[in-house]
């Protein structure tokens, strides 16, 4: 009887302990278990193109890997808004998360997070500075936390260039053509293709296509050859300015990622960075892809030469850099001249 006695509290003391710990094991995972969240993410790109793809790809991961606590459903091609409303709707919670670019609508420093022109000389500079603590995303990070938005990872769309409807006259030289061509609501955008020749036009990215249809511009800027071959019966003519390497952004509104229990907020990023470094293998294959298809389409395509794209970044640099100085601070245009690769490079 005095052994029976013992042995109760002592079994109910271990079994008060595994229950605890499984409990414990339970929290770790995740508060997990107690939440269901189906979010809307946002991008600009088609159905069916490489973005979309990868996109669907990273949702389906991070379904599985929250075993369903997180469902992601992707809208594409812009059905939910321009990318610049995107970046607002975001900040308000009305749209959960976005790959696309950053907008600097509220705050110009965030110009640094997607368009600076001639930036980087190689792809690989561009790696090391969006990779996931890269001295970009440690830059951008604390300004869109003020912004109520969380950075979860920056996403390799590719070297940009531009569509026209003719080969632009003088455009080796950099001589004014008379060209009206669209390009992104950036001021640093505008300076740019100005300093290359053109006029440009601040459309919205989801007019483009109309705008050229009726004469309004007669070319468009802004994204690498997976998006001139979207403009292929309204335009003749690619030129690969590699003006910069196109960063889209994947990010969440704050107050939706500080929902998750770290389980899951690692396993977001987990799924990120595989996207990312899919797309860094990829970027290559995919420009060369659908140079060939603009190519195939009848359009004309144009690669500058090293020299020729050194002559661009030296201009440009020379002409739009101190004015970005007025935009985005000069503390943080020093990081980006700390940073920047040597124009001999350029193209490479």
């Amino acid at each position: 009887m005095l052994r029976r006695f013992w042995e109760l509290p002592i079994l109910f003391i271990a079994v008060i302990l595994l229950v605890f710990g499984l409990n414990t094991q339970a929290f770790a995972g995740g508060e997990a278990q107690n939440y269901h969240f189906t979010w809307r993410l946002s991008q600009v790109m088609p159905v069916g193109g490489p973005t979309d793809l990868n996109a669907k790809a990273f949702a389906k991961d991070v379904k599985e890997a929250t075993s369903g606590r997180v469902d992601i459903k992707v809208y594409s091609g812009n059905v939910l808004g321009d990318w610049v409303d995107i970046y607002s709707y975001v900040m308000q919670g009305n749209v959960d998360m976005a790959l696309q670019p950053i907008a600097p609508t509220y705050d110009p420093r965030l110009n640094i997070a997607y368009y600076v022109p001639y930036m980087f000389t190689d792809t690989q500079e561009a790696k090391d500075g969006y990779k996931i603590g890269g001295w970009i995303y440690k830059l951008v990070s604390p300004m869109l936390k003020a912004e109520n938005i969380k950075l979860i990872s920056f996403y390799p769309s590719g070297w940009a260039g531009m569509t026209a409807t003719k080969i632009p006259p003088g455009w080796q030289d950099m001589k004014p053509n008379g060209m009206k061509i669209r390009v992104m609501p950036l001021k640093a955008c505008q300076l740019t293709w100005k300093a290359l020749g053109y006029i440009p036009t601040t459309i919205p990215y989801s007019e483009a296509y109309s705008a050229i249809s009726k004469g309004i511009v007669q070319g468009e800027s802004g994204g690498p050859p997976h998006q001139g071959y979207q403009f292929r019966d309204v335009q003749k003519v690619w030129i690969q300015y590699n003006d910069f390497m196109e960063p889209y952004a994947l990010f969440i509104n704050l107050k939706d990622w500080n929902k998750l229990s770290k389980h899951d907020q690692e396993a977001i990023v987990n799924a990120a960075r595989k996207m990312d470094q899919k797309r860094w293998v990829e970027l290559q294959q995919s420009a060369q892809e659908f140079l060939k298809k603009m190519k195939d389409y009848g359009m004309t395509i144009i690669i500058p030469s090293e020299k020729q794209l050194q002559k661009f970044a030296k201009k440009v640099r020379t002409v739009v850099w101190p004015e970005m100085d007025k935009m985005v601070g000069k503390t943080v245009m020093d990081d980006v001249r700390k940073h920047a690769g040597p124009l001999n490079l350029l193209g490479k």
